[in-house]
């Protein structure tokens, strides 16, 4: 395996050295454990904190995987927005090992990587135009969500999209804390559709644009979201499904919506 680390500043590692992902794992357990008895501690870490260095390498393992996105092509991605990005980071703390991440980027002087990435060919869609036709009045009051990744082992039908969901509810709830109204992103067309179709989650085409080629996926989706339209989105579908077969999406919608079941969050600055 190679363990080369590339970083930009100090920490932002995508890779780090052998053992030190696991070093950074038993000092969060032991400096911030998390509340409760879940097998699962659930983490907000700002984007400058050394423990972000594990969220980083879950992402790279991941997009490496679908994307062939290496070390240094997510350095060369995120450089601009890693001081402006904050991870929620979810642990097996039985494990001992990161689960799954999603990292969002708020609105700076860098802007937000989804609208500068989407101003460029092929889509070359401006800032002004999404914030016209989305009705996005401030972005202060928007984030990107610039990644989420869920590693190998939490995946699958095994797991029921339970950490996936997770980190969805934490994100939800947090637009809620800090009064965040509107939502960018560029999905996969494989996530897309399972997240506007499998959760109900009414993300809609930024501009109404098509799919393109972004990032090592040969079919993305620039992507907005009213945060107001989730729950009435996803619970519509719910109630689209035959009443025989709601238990078994309730709770993964749940946690989506309400953040029901995730244990509480502990924020790392």
């Amino acid at each position: 395996m190679n363990t080369t680390a590339v970083s930009c500043g100090g920490v932002n590692s995508y890779r780090p050295p052998r053992g030190a992902v696991e070093d950074l794992i038993g000092d969060l357990l032991r400096f911030h454990p998390p509340q409760g008895e879940s097998r699962w501690g659930c983490y907000c870490i700002a984007g400058t904190s050394r423990y972000s260095d594990v969220a980083r390498s879950v992402e790279c393992s991941v997009f490496e995987e679908f994307f062939c996105n290496d070390p240094v092509i997510m350095t060369a991605a995120y450089a601009d927005y890693e001081r402006h990005s904050m991870f929620f980071l979810v642990v097996d703390r039985e494990a001992r090992r990161p689960a799954g991440t999603l990292r969002f980027i708020q609105y700076s002087e860098r802007g937000l990587k989804t609208l500068n990435d989407i101003a460029q060919p092929p889509l070359q869609i401006s800032p002004q135009q999404v914030a016209a036709y989305h009705g996005i009045t401030d972005l202060a009051k928007c984030w990107d969500c610039g990644t989420l990744a869920v590693l190998k082992s939490y995946r699958g039908k095994a797991n029921a999209n339970v950490i996936s969901t997770m980190l969805y509810g934490m994100f939800h709830a947090a637009s809620f804390k800090f009064g965040v109204e509107h939502l960018v992103t560029v999905l996969d067309q494989h996530a897309y559709r399972q997240i506007t179709e499998m959760l109900g989650v009414p993300f809609v085409p930024i501009l109404s644009s098509e799919p393109f080629n972004y990032l090592g996926s040969e079919s993305s989706r620039a992507a907005y979201l009213r945060f107001a339209d989730l729950v009435p989105g996803v619970e519509a579908h719910l109630n689209r499904i035959p009443a025989e077969h709601r238990p078994l999406f309730e709770p993964a919608l749940a946690r989506v919506m309400y953040a029901r079941d995730i244990p509480p969050v502990v924020q790392i600055p």
